[in-house]
């Protein structure tokens, strides 16, 4: 049995001992206890929206505790989704990308022009709860938003072309640098330092927060802009301790995620631009694309790669696809660079 399942197996045990006062309390006097989950290390900055919510949350609910058991130490990010489905766990905090398997609508999510607080009001927050709901487990909220990803290069280049480059990025980014002439390189996180420091790759694509805290800047010379997609992290909960809450535990744990979003998208905001100051004071020079170049980028974003994705496949087994990619393409203008809701172009925090 494998590190990961033993992971699972014991923290079945300990929820099934947690969960048999869970769920009841709140409404008759008895207190509540959610064991959860993070595919982030505990005091990582990706982990900064989930514990602005659970902060909200002791405020409004007292009666509420959350158990925190850990971030990928103790269960791969991969499997975390499966943990909290199955009820291993009563809930996570984790990107939609890593369970795109389980719920492909998930490879959707990074072409949102909307904020956490815009979804909840044009009906795409509905849309991705009845997702979840088929997957077993609540969506409650966006716990990571208004981070947009970003293109770190070693080396300048004049105008959106990566021909010859090898340059790393998630499964999301794959497309967009294909188009722009690049070859896309599929490896873990925590290799590309070493790398961009050995020169096997000659750029990453990755989110604005968190490149400087592994050292990235030391590596790369240059930025990108303009930016584009949205960098998402979810929290959830297994729908079958969601439904053995009592009412006033569920309103309060909804109440508590639409009083954090805000928080959490100018906190990520705010992150975004003192990050881009890190790379400006470690010697990073901005190289900026504007009109047909930055549009050219833009179009290959929000407009071509919608075509690439295999939507048999993801139709199949997330119904709500064509409705989700309507509501979004609703929101996209003739500026496709409106439809960053962290903003595609971040000046330095001063």
């Amino acid at each position: 049995m494998n590190k990961t399942l033993l992971a699972l197996a014991s923290a079945l045990v300990a929820a099934v001992l947690v969960l048999s006062g869970c769920g009841a309390g709140g409404g008759d006097g008895k207190d509540v206890r959610l064991t959860f989950l993070t595919a982030f290390p505990e005091k990582g900055q990706n982990n900064d929206g989930f514990w602005i919510f659970v902060e909200v949350l002791k405020e409004k609910a007292p009666w509420i505790e959350v158990d925190y058991r850990g971030g990928p130490e103790v269960v791969s990010p991969t499997d975390l989704i499966e943990g909290v489905s199955t009820g291993a766990y009563d809930g996570g905090h984790l990107p939609g990308d890593y369970y795109a398997g389980q719920m492909p609508l998930m490879e959707l999510q990074r072409f949102t022009p909307y904020s956490p607080m815009e979804e909840r009001e044009n009906g795409v927050y509905d849309l991705l709860a009845t997702a979840h709901e088929e997957i077993g487990v609540h969506y409650l909220g966006h716990t990571h938003a208004g981070v947009p990803q970003a293109l770190l290069l070693k080396d300048r280049i004049e105008s959106p072309d990566l021909t010859g480059r090898s340059i790393r990025g998630s499964s999301a980014a794959t497309s967009m640098i294909t188009s722009l002439g690049g070859t896309p390189v599929d490896m873990p996180g925590d290799e590309v330092f070493t790398a961009l420091e050995r020169g096997v790759i000659d750029g990453t694509v990755w989110a604005s927060v968190g490149p400087s805290t592994f050292g990235f800047h030391t590596e790369v010379g240059y930025y990108v802009e303009p930016r584009w997609y949205e960098s998402l992290a979810n929290t959830v909960i297994s729908l079958d301790t969601w439904e053995a809450l009592d009412d006033r535990s569920r309103q309060a744990l909804t109440e508590a995620m639409i009083e954090a979003e805000p928080k959490i998208f100018e906190h990520y905001q705010k992150l975004s631009e003192q990050e881009t100051a890190a790379w400006e004071e470690a010697g990073m020079e901005r190289i900026e694309f504007t009109d047909a170049d930055a549009e050219k980028m833009m179009q290959i974003a929000y407009r071509d790669s919608w075509d690439q994705l295999d939507w048999k496949r993801i139709t199949s087994k997330s119904p709500e696809a064509a409705e989700l990619r309507r509501k979004y393409e609703e929101g996209y203008g003739e500026d496709l660079s409106e439809a960053v809701p962290g903003r595609a172009r971040i000046e330095a925090a001063s």
